[in-house]
């Protein structure tokens, strides 16, 4: 069981960074240049005004019996709510689809991951893992500056992939992850994150628009366990999507909602 919550950790660390080109500026704290990513993909208003996300992602990842294709559906309202499903596309067949497909529901209140026919409370998962699952925004540079528990640093400048880049250092949960942000567009370029399995460095791509923000819709990861490649098929912005609505494809007994 924890073999298969590990694999599945490793594929959902690839998380959504959303960028668009902008003016270059000079920036000296971490959280200027966080801030001024957000202005640079649509602004802090726009972001805001997301009630509701769906994406479709196909997931191709190398193991040790081979390459295997995912594909992932998911449903996000926020903050906070949410479900998730992924299924195995194609594999070797040592490799059963059941083995791999995965479903996560959450609230605010409640919520579980269930893989391989066991189901495990979303409580008892680790904090990173979970917030993976339980955004409190569309925006992942914006849960970090509002997160008081993150610790953010800027820290020495460096070319990535050809490009001078500002080097955001994030801790959260216990964990590090740099921010690659380019310096004349302000678009993340990048990250790295330190994990127990070893480090690894995803490279964003394919950047797109979407209802005035931006989405690098292509994910490069290269990490010591092997390489993931991550597109984003679709996104779906604010189409109305209810707590009960999720609930329903969760097959819940129940729709359990704060006060």
């Amino acid at each position: 069981m924890r073999k298969r919550f590990s694999f599945l950790a490793a594929t959902l660390l690839l998380t959504f960074l959303f960028l668009r080109p902008a003016t270059a500026q000079s920036l000296t704290t971490a959280e200027d240049v966080l801030k001024a990513n957000i202005e640079a993909t649509g602004g802090e208003a726009a972001w805001n005004a997301v009630k509701d996300m769906y994406t479709e992602i196909e997931i191709v990842a190398s193991t040790p019996m081979g390459s295997l294709t995912l594909g992932m559906k998911s449903w996000s309202i926020f903050p906070g709510y949410g479900f998730t499903e992924m299924s195995l596309l194609d594999g070797p067949a040592g490799i059963p689809a059941e083995a791999v497909a995965m479903k996560a529901y959450y609230t605010p209140l409640e919520g579980w991951i269930e893989q391989g026919g066991q189901r495990q409370d979303m409580a008892a998962v680790n904090p990173q893992m979970r917030a993976q699952f339980q955004r409190q925004s569309p925006k992942a540079e914006m849960s970090l500056l509002s997160d008081a528990d993150a610790q953010l640093t800027l820290k020495d400048s460096e070319t990535f992939n050809d490009r001078p880049v500002y080097v955001v250092g994030a801790t959260q949960f216990g964990v590090e992850t740099e921010l690659l942000v380019d310096q004349e567009t302000l678009m993340v370029l990048g990250q790295r994150v330190s994990t127990p399995m070893g480090a690894a460095v995803t490279t964003m791509t394919g950047f797109q628009e979407v209802d005035g923000l931006t989405f690098a819709m292509g994910q490069q990861a290269e990490s010591a366990q092997g390489s993931q490649t991550v597109t984003i098929k679709k996104v779906e912005l604010n189409s109305g999507s209810t707590p009960a609505d999720l609930s329903a494809k969760a097959g819940a007994r129940k729709q359990a909602m704060p006060e």
